[in-house]
């Protein structure tokens, strides 16, 4: 009787004994380990059951191989060079092998034109449903999977339908080899944290690793890995001192979309790690969302994908403005209309729906309100995990006074992305209109300090400025507003006037009073200030008096 082993992850466990019990249905006999999780060397264990096992089925689930231990024993078990690879396709498996990442059959020691290679293949035609499994030529060299073959030696493959990334493995250029290790953290971190926003596509980092300590031409390794854009980066330890530096690429249209360094003394290592992955990836996404948004202004508008109008549509949302919103609004219409599965589409138009109502462009606010609430729930229904889809609805929800919901998406937004500036904003926002300014303060400066280029930075100086004046501290409410003015570059401001104006400053507060401020009877549109509290608004239009009724002269 023939003999399989059969080692798996735990996660895939349930699938590894389904298989098992279709290969014992056949006549196998079957061992049954979990050595993908244990402690023990996986490579050891299937060199160890060489002699004994005619055949070993290897199952490791999505969730294993983001594990670097299993990545990097795995990689080894394949180097022993006796495994021959077989993929098998999860559609065709009937059972629950939609967590399956592959399934490996690998046959040792025996030659592929072998009786058990041909029995072990026929039992998993069977596993399979398949008609018949192909037989491999004796003579023929086992299959390498893509990412064993060296660089410049692989396919090219397409991109994919949206924006796509790789990051490569970041170089130590240190005289000390135990950054090693710093720089491929570095490199695992920026994975992780890139991979949580859902617009573009992010390569695995088992692919974009075997990149690691080679000289690469960016171009070639685009192609092969089939992404538009590659993050590349150095690790250098000079004492106690380490600077990071980075690149973002867009390989295929040839051009440096972004680059930076980061100098920082080398105190906590897991701080650091930290620190260095939060900046990079809050300034990629903006640089990625900006040259996609460039890029397809190049195209002719007939030739727009429901996705080119999304990137299009978010490059008009932010130079907020009324022609940018009224061009913005079309193009997100557009792109619903085209793919209604396309979450992003609904995404976008919420944002410019609600946009439009705060800042007085939309000429049907409450209905526009309902709408953009209506338009970030099906993005939600659409994709779940989606940190930007609870952002949309949470703006939705505020200023239409609902500020539990608000809140609630708000928080939820930023627990599925915590790099995402306008969700750690829009937090801040949340808290102030529930009337908890204080502790709107600290999201608001973290967003500030993710994106501190941000193309609509002004608002969120802003919205700094407000929680300090609604937590009575006038003084730093000056200082964020007069930011958020010189951001704008205005004249005047109202916020910095009431700030000046609670001061007792009042004679500078009239002077930045924008003059046609200076007669109305209300601080702001109430559709832009949707106060849980009234008291709080009237604290607002109180400072907003004091400046207005101070005569220069």
């Amino acid at each position: 009787m023939s003999e399989i082993f059969i080692s798996y992850a735990r996660s895939t466990a349930v699938a590894a004994r389904e298989v098992a019990q279709a290969l014992r249905s056949q006549g196998f006999e079957v061992w049954m380990d979990e050595q993908l999780a244990a402690n023990r060397s996986f490579a050891d264990a299937i060199e160890e059951r060489l002699g004994s096992a005619d055949a070993v089925v290897v199952i490791w689930s999505t969730e294993a191989v983001r594990s670097p231990w299993v990545r990097s024993e795995a990689s080894r078990a394949l180097e022993v060079g006796k495994l021959v690879q077989l993929r098998l396709d999860a559609a065709r498996l009937p059972m629950p092998f939609d967590q399956i990442h592959c399934a490996d059959l690998s046959a040792w020691p025996v030659d592929a034109g072998s009786p058990h290679w041909r029995a072990v293949l026929d039992g998993l035609a069977a596993v399979t449903g398949a008609q018949q499994v192909a037989k491999p030529a004796p003579s023929a060299p086992a299959r390498l999977p893509q990412e064993i073959l060296p660089p410049g030696e692989r396919p090219t493959l397409s991109r994919p339908g949206r924006p796509s990334i790789a990051v490569l493995p970041f170089k130590n250029l240190s005289a000390d080899p135990e950054q090693e290790y710093f720089a491929d953290a570095i490199s695992e971190e920026l994975v992780t944290a890139l991979s949580r926003w859902h617009w573009f596509f992010v390569i695995a980092s088992d692919s974009s690793s075997t990149y690691k300590s080679r000289e690469v031409d960016l171009k070639r390794v685009g192609q092969e890995l089939g992404v538009r854009y590659l993050l590349d980066g150095s690790v250098r330890k000079v004492g106690n001192r380490v600077r990071v530096t980075a690149q973002l690429v867009d390989v295929a249209g040839g051009s440096h979309v972004w680059a930076d360094k980061f100098d920082r003394e080398l105190v906590d290592i897991l701080a650091l790690q930290d620190e260095i992955t939060e900046k990079v990836v809050a300034a990629i996404e903006p640089a990625m969302l900006h040259s996609e948004g460039s890029r397809i202004v190049r195209k002719s508008l007939t030739d727009y994908s429901a996705l080119d109008c999304f990137h299009r549509g978010m490059w008009h949302l932010n130079r907020v403005s009324l022609e940018g919103y009224t061009i913005a609004l079309s193009l997100f219409r557009e792109a619903v209309a085209r793919d209604s599965e396309l979450s992003l589409g609904h995404i976008g138009l919420s944002r410019i729906l609600y946009g439009g109502a705060v800042f007085g462009w939309s000429p049907q606010p409450p209905e526009d309100l309902r709408e953009a609430r209506a338009s970030a729930q099906a993005a939600i229904s659409l994709d779940s995990g989606d940190a930007c889809a609870f952002f949309a609805s949470s703006g939705a929800s505020m200023y239409l006074g609902d500020h539990g919901g608000a809140l609630a998406e708000a928080q939820r937004s930023i627990s599925l992305n915590p790099n995402f500036a306008p969700g750690q904003v829009r937090l801040g926002q949340v808290l102030i209109f529930s009337g908890r300014p204080s502790e709107a303060i600290a999201p608001l400066e973290r967003g500030i300090r993710l994106s501190p280029y941000d193309s609509q930075l002004a608002v969120m100086l802003d919205s700094l400025a407000l929680a300090h004046y609604q937590a009575r501290d006038y003084e730093q409410a000056v200082v964020y507003a007069q930011a958020a003015m010189h951001q704008r570059h205005l004249d005047g401001s109202v916020l910095l006037a009431a700030s000046l104006a609670q001061l007792g400053r009042t004679r500078e507060a009239f002077e930045v009073m924008p003059p046609a401020r200076r007669d109305q009877a209300s601080a702001q549109r109430p559709m832009a200030a949707p106060y849980a509290n009234p008291a709080h608004l009237e604290h607002l239009r109180e400072g907003v008096r004091l400046a207005r009724n101070q005569s220069p002269s």
